[in-house]
């Protein structure tokens, strides 16, 4: 199971004192995603940030007077858009990825508080960095975990359409839209689109059930 490649979605709560924690959650309307991570020295890291939304000037303005000049450098500056590097001492999480060789995919999304990283790695690692993280006091969990496919589950039109039904409340108890005007909106004929839901579900339901056996 160790080395089982695996594409996991991890949830790790950032420590209170930094202050992305701070502004990510004065901020719960802004987006917040880490652009790029990387170390400059033993225990120093750069971090290059997209954050995006109609309060940004007011982030700034805060950002600004919160953060040294020389530990922050604004790249872009717009209207709803900026894009930062800030340095980090002790850069707790750049520092625990190195440590664990976890390699994750970017941009990685922040909100909540937490950061929310997904990557296809093996599983050994995963456990290694959960293990780090612990050690720091650090919370973090998964939130998604499956086997690793290197052919796409979905085709690209399948995939569309399950965003698509999602958006929409096709799956929320009770649904906000119906078949018929799911179907309408699509183009297509209800029965042609329950026949496409058939052999989602079908593929979903395979994928799971390997999975766990």
């Amino acid at each position: 199971m160790s080395q089982d490649i695996v594409q996991i979605k991890l949830s790790i709560d950032i420590p209170q004192d930094k202050w992305l924690a701070t502004f990510n959650k004065k901020y719960p309307e802004l987006n917040f995603h880490i652009l790029s991570n990387f170390l400059i020295g033993e225990n120093l890291g750069i971090t290059s940030f997209q954050i995006r939304g109609s309060s940004v000037k007011q982030f700034i303005s805060d950002f600004k007077d919160r953060l040294a000049k020389n530990s922050s450098q604004i790249l872009f500056e717009g209207k709803d858009l900026v894009i930062l590097n800030v340095k980090e001492v002790d850069p707790w999480i750049l520092n625990t990825l190195v440590k664990t060789e976890l390699l994750v995919s970017y941009p990685v999304l922040v909100k909540e508080g937490k950061i929310r990283m997904e990557a296809i790695t093996n599983r050994s690692k995963v456990d290694k960095f959960l293990t780090q993280l612990k050690k720091k006091d650090i919370k973090a969990k998964i939130e998604r975990i499956g086997y690793f496919y290197k052919s796409t589950l979905l085709t690209q039109r399948q995939n569309e359409i399950v965003n698509l039904a999602d958006k929409k409340g096709f799956f929320n108890i009770p649904r906000n839209i119906s078949l018929s005007e799911f179907a309408k909106d699509l183009n297509i004929s209800k029965s042609a689109l329950s026949e496409t839901l058939r052999r989602i579900f079908k593929k979903l339901a395979h994928n799971y059930l390997n999975s766990n056996n």
